[in-house]
């Protein structure tokens, strides 16, 4: 959008252009939060945000790879939330847990939802080849 058009709706909402160009401006200062690992799942049942089985399932996966809990930050999103939610986050790599979500980075991975891992045998080798690409990516 050009800066008269810009200004030509600024001006229907009444709103100085001061303003806007000031709120953009404290939204860039908003800080990022840091981590190692994101790891993002959608609406789940079997949540990994949730202390039990299925986090500690997640835990031992990411362990295996050399990742210690501190450094897993888990969160549950909607589909429509992912870019939003990655703006959030300074991670140094990010895995998308369901089938919703897509990777848009090379630092992002898309792997099965630990809960499907446990509930089928099958998944464990493509899962495994998948944390062996994150734990390259973190050297």
């Amino acid at each position: 959008m050009n800066a008269s058009l810009r200004s030509h709706y600024l001006e229907a909402f009444g709103m100085p252009e001061f303003l806007h160009i000031q709120a953009k401006t404290q939204d860039l200062n908003v800080p990022k939060i840091d981590t190692q690992c994101l790891v993002i799942e959608t609406k789940n049942p079997h949540s990994f945000c949730q202390t039990g089985k299925i986090q500690d399932f997640l835990f031992k996966m990411l362990g295996a790879i050399g990742l210690e809990e501190s450094d897993i930050k888990c969160i549950n999103i909607n589909t429509d939330d992912l870019n939003q939610t990655l703006k959030q986050y300074n991670a140094n790599i990010v895995l998308l847990m369901s089938t919703d979500l897509k990777p848009s980075s090379h630092k992002h991975f898309a792997s099965h939802h630990p809960s499907e891992v446990l509930a089928n045998e099958q998944l464990k080798r493509e899962t495994w080849e998948m944390l062996k690409k994150v734990k390259q990516c973190l050297k």
